[in-house]
Order: structure tokens, then C-alpha cells, then sequence
């Protein structure tokens, strides 16, 4: 008995070493390849993001590539515009157009009949993108219009001052852009209003007489008739503008660059008077992929000419309500 005790105790030892063995093999076999997937997995992560920023950085590089090309061609077209006459040179109209956006007294009113007028305007801002998008705008030599929050430069009130200092419009679009709270009654959209225009003064000194609704005039957020709304705008000497053009890079999911480029250049396409509505807040990196493309496409129109919106341009209104005369 004793000796077939120590036989089954051997062959259960043996038993017992052969499972060991198999499962070692098989850990020795099986980790290489699970090391191997998840490294593989990772490098093409670090691929990804090292391509993303490489594409960033040739963006960025293209820019002011572009920027210094603009400027070489400005100059060129305000040497032939002095040899040029308007009639005979849809390059000097284009040049004439750029330097009277310089003038404070410029007024769209004073543009040709025959002129198509496009307006870029960004709402929601500002945000780390505004400059870039102000780099964009330089670049080609045109000015755009930016509708701001307050809340947004609580933290950067420099970012107002950019925008004033670089030529372009700056225009009211709400202090908190909470709807809820600006739409709930008369007193609390008048003081939101009164907020985002003492502000703007406050820290660049422009008294801004333009002003766009939060989700515009014809918005179905608001619990106050909007007509009211409307004629408090103009009761206190402003004036308010929709968009009859969506670039639609506030919807979810935020299209691609291509696709905003493409709704804006349609929608512009033919009309005598575009306000064409974008956004230049934390999140619209599409946006600014886009603008060069939508810049290029419009600039490449005869008689177009790109413009900020000043106290006489012609307004779009969803819901219009006609300011009362004096």
C-alpha cells in the first residue's frame, strides 16, 4: 500500500508540473502578442495626434503665408488703382472698397448699386479663436463683424480690444447668453442688454449701436413677445441683425470645414445683401479651417466685395419690426 501511495503522489507531482509547464508556455506565448497589439495600439493613437498637429502647424503657417501674399497684392492694387479708373477695373473697386473700411464714415449706403455685398459675422465669442480668425481676416485684407458675450471676456477683457484696435466691428449679442435668464421678462432682457453694451464701452470705449438676439428675433425661447423685445432694441437707438445666410457650424454634430465652407458660399451665391452668420467660440476649430476657403470663394466673384457691418448697413431681419421715426 505504501509503495502505490508514493506512485499515485508521483503521478499527481508529474500532473501537477506538466500543468504548470503548459500554463507558463502559454503565458510566454500569448504576452508577446497581447505587448505587441496594445503597442501597436498606442503608436497609432501617437500617430493620430502627431498628425493633428502637424496639420495645425502648417495651418498656422499657411496663414501668415497668406497673410504676407495679401499684403504684397494690396499694395499692388493701390499702385494700379492711382493709373486705373473705376470703370475700367474690377481690381481697383475691390482695392477702393478695402480702404474706405478704414474710414469710420464709411457707410455700405455708399457702395455702388451694382455692388454685392457679403458680411462675415461671428457670434458667441470671444475665445482663444478670435485672433486666429482675425489673422485670417488680415490676411486677405478684409474686416468682419463680431457679435460678443460678456462672460466670455470677463477673464480676457484684451480680447475687445483686439477686435476695436484691428478695425473690425464689434457688436452686442448678450452679457451671459443664458437664455433662459435673458428671455424671461422685459426687465431681465433690458438689464442683460444694458450689461453687454456698458461693457463693451467700459473696456474699449466704442458706444456699439448693433445688437443680435440670441437665437435672433425670430427665436421660439423667449417668454416675452419678441415683437416687444424688438422695439426696446430701437427705443434705445439700436439696431438688430439676423442673418439671412447660416454657415450652420452651431449644429451638433459641428460639420466638417468643407461643409461650412460649402453652406456659405451657396448661400451667398446671388444675393445683393449677405449677413452671413459663423461662430468664433472655444469649439469652432471647423470654422476657422473654413474661412480661408469661404474668403477665397467670394473674393473670386465680380462685383463682391466682403464688409463689416457699420450704423447704415441694410439689416436682415427675421422678424422685422421697423424702428419708430423721430
Amino acid at each position: 500500500m505504501n509503495e502505490d501511495n508514493l506512485s499515485v503522489s508521483r503521478r499527481r507531482r508529474v500532473k501537477r508540473i506538466k500543468v504548470y509547464l503548459v500554463v507558463t508556455f502559454l503565458i510566454l506565448l500569448i504576452t508577446p502578442s497581447v505587448v505587441s497589439i496594445y503597442a501597436i495600439n498606442r503608436m497609432n493613437v501617437l500617430d493620430a495626434k502627431v498628425d493633428e498637429l502637424s496639420d495645425r502647424i502648417d495651418r498656422i503657417e499657411l496663414t501668415y503665408i497668406l497673410k504676407d501674399e495679401a499684403s504684397s497684392q494690396l499694395k499692388e492694387m493701390d499702385h494700379e488703382s492711382s493709373e486705373t479708373s473705376y470703370e475700367d477695373s474690377s481690381q481697383t473697386t475691390a482695392s477702393t472698397s478695402i480702404d474706405r473700411i478704414e474710414d469710420d464714415s464709411f457707410e455700405v449706403s455708399d457702395a455702388p448699386e451694382d455692388i454685392n455685398c457679403v458680411y462675415l459675422t461671428f457670434d458667441d465669442g470671444p475665445s482663444v479663436y478670435t485672433s486666429r480668425i482675425m489673422d485670417i481676416l488680415d490676411s486677405y485684407g478684409v474686416k468682419g463683424t463680431f457679435f460678443v458675450t460678456g462672460l466670455q471676456a470677463e477673464k480676457h477683457p484684451e480680447w475687445y480690444q483686439e477686435i476695436v484696435d484691428r478695425g473690425h466691428t464689434i457688436g452686442m449679442h448678450s452679457y451671459t447668453h443664458i437664455y433662459n435668464g435673458i428671455y424671461e421678462s422685459p426687465a431681465a432682457f433690458e438689464k442683460d442688454l444694458d450689461s453687454i453694451h456698458d461693457y463693451i464701452l467700459k473696456t474699449t470705449g466704442v458706444d456699439s449701436r448693433i445688437f443680435r438676439f440670441p437665437g435672433g428675433s425670430s427665436n421660439h425661447v423667449s417668454s416675452v413677445s419678441m415683437e416687444e423685445l424688438c422695439n426696446m432694441v430701437h427705443d434705445k437707438g439700436y439696431e438688430y441683425y439676423d442673418w439671412n445666410v447660416s454657415s450652420q457650424d452651431a449644429t451638433t454634430p459641428i460639420p466638417g470645414s468643407d461643409t461650412i465652407a460649402y453652406n456659405v458660399l451657396t448661400g451667398t451665391g446671388g444675393n445683393s445683401n449677405s449677413i452671413v452668420l459663423m461662430h468664433d467660440a472655444g469649439d469652432k476649430y471647423a470654422t476657422v479651417q473654413a474661412l480661408p476657403a469661404i474668403i477665397e470663394g467670394i473674393q473670386k466673384r465680380d462685383n463682391t466685395v466682403i464688409l463689416p457691418i457699420g450704423n447704415n448697413t441694410q439689416s436682415v431681419q427675421h422678424l422685422s419690426i421697423p424702428a419708430k421715426e423721430e
